[in-house]
């Protein structure tokens, strides 16, 4: 116990997991109220069939609901507020959330700017830092096993003027139920696929190294980055594979509660300035860097990537700490490029002089991921990172 001896867990949520729980929906809300915001992007809930179960099961216990589906990848600020304004001048109850992070996410502020007032931009620490005391009750349906984000308190979301990316997260935006069916997943295309599971095992790893891990973390961790490792290529090649899709649903929750007890580190920091200006997938951003800053604060996290690498099937008849923390990074890269995101920054797009501008925004936006990273990382250090991942 000598790497921890205090922690607080707080995970509000309850999580209803398996194939064909959607189908249980209208019994799991209607006590929530009279109606409901369904919150969508513009295509995939509609094509899939899954908006139409969802409006019958809200049919079948009387609960009345509306459709907002203007929610873009890299969801805005700007697009909440939108949609804070119809859920409250419909009177809505509660709002759900369908498909992957960017709907949900937007569901969750949409909850709060709809109860609490104001703007979206208002509750970032950037545009005003308010933190809200209320939100409307929120439903996560994951369709992407991904983000993790029905199981923790946290929201992206991006202002379209100045191309800023932040990340906030409240004790309101936990999601007052999520239904987590691995059935939806099955839709989900190759690259998606690959992109919403590394972005996955970033958040499992990344929780692992933070100075704030803990015994729940560390454990959820392991486990998800376990089932990542194993089952990711599996998906990626036959998308139809149901154990694939149930092991990898599990990976992301598990995923979602590690950043809910122990939080992400300076990888999110690196790629949110990235994907907020280039509008890159996040999950492929986070692959762009991920190895890199692991490689750049190996010495003073070689123990614990020790460990990853064995999980992730280092030959355990290697005991030597530091060849196994090296392997660990090998094993990664490996696992990116069974799925085709062996990428670089300039791979995807971005300009070697944007260095510093990136930088700085990631300190000044994203900076309290950094502070718990291992190595005590400046801005120069972050430089350093993206150039290393040119």
């Amino acid at each position: 116990m000598k790497d921890f001896d205090k922690f607080t867990y707080f995970l509000p949520t309850k999580i209803v997991f398996g194939s064909g729980k959607i189908n249980d929906l209208g019994d799991l809300v209607k006590h929530m109220g009279k109606k409901a915001l369904i919150v969508t992007g513009g295509k995939s809930a509609k094509s899939t069939g899954l908006l139409d179960k969802v409006m019958k099961q809200l049919d079948k216990v009387g609960i009345d609901h509306l459709h907002f589906d203007k929610i873009v990848p890299n969801p805005l600020a700007t697009t909440v507020d939108e949609g804070a304004k119809v859920a409250r001048d419909e009177n809505c109850d509660f709002v759900i959330g369908i498909g992957g992070g960017s709907p949900i996410d937007s569901a969750k502020m949409i909850a709060v700017v709809a109860k609490a007032g104001g703007n979206c931009w208002d509750y970032t620490n950037v545009g005003g830092g308010k933190t809200p005391k209320v939100a409307l009750p929120i439903v996560a349906i994951p369709t992407t096993h991904g983000t993790g984000t029905e199981a923790d308190p946290f929201a992206v979301v991006t202002n379209p003027k100045t191309k800023e990316k932040i990340g906030v997260g409240f004790d309101a935006t936990f999601p007052t139920l999520s239904i987590v069916d691995p059935e939806l997943m099955i839709s989900l295309p190759s690259n998606q696929t690959a992109s919403t599971g590394m972005d996955a095992f970033y958040h499992a790893i990344e929780s692992y190294l933070n100075v704030n891990h803990q015994p729940a973390s560390d454990l959820l961790a392991l486990e998800a980055i376990s089932l990542i490792n194993q089952y990711l290529p599996m998906a990626y090649k036959d998308g139809k594979n149901i154990e694939a899709r149930t092991a990898l649903a599990w990976a992301s929750t598990a995923a979602g509660i590690c950043e809910t007890l122990s939080g992400c580190i300076a990888n999110h920091s690196l790629e949110h300035p990235i994907s907020g200006y280039y509008n890159i997938t996040h999950g492929v951003g986070l692959c762009a860097t991920g190895p890199t800053l692991f490689e750049y604060i190996l010495p003073h996290v070689k123990e614990r990537l020790a460990k990853v690498a064995l999980t992730m099937g280092a030959p355990k008849g290697i005991t030597d700490i530091e060849t196994l923390a090296k392997m660990s990074l090998e094993l990664l890269r490996r696992l990116q490029k069974s799925v085709d995101l062996d990428v670089s920054l300039s791979k995807i797009g971005v300009e070697r002089s944007k260095i510093k501008s990136l930088a700085a925004d990631a300190m000044r936006t994203m900076g309290g991921l950094v502070d718990v990273t291992p190595g005590n990382l400046k801005v120069e250090d972050l430089e350093k990172i993206y150039e290393k991942s040119f």
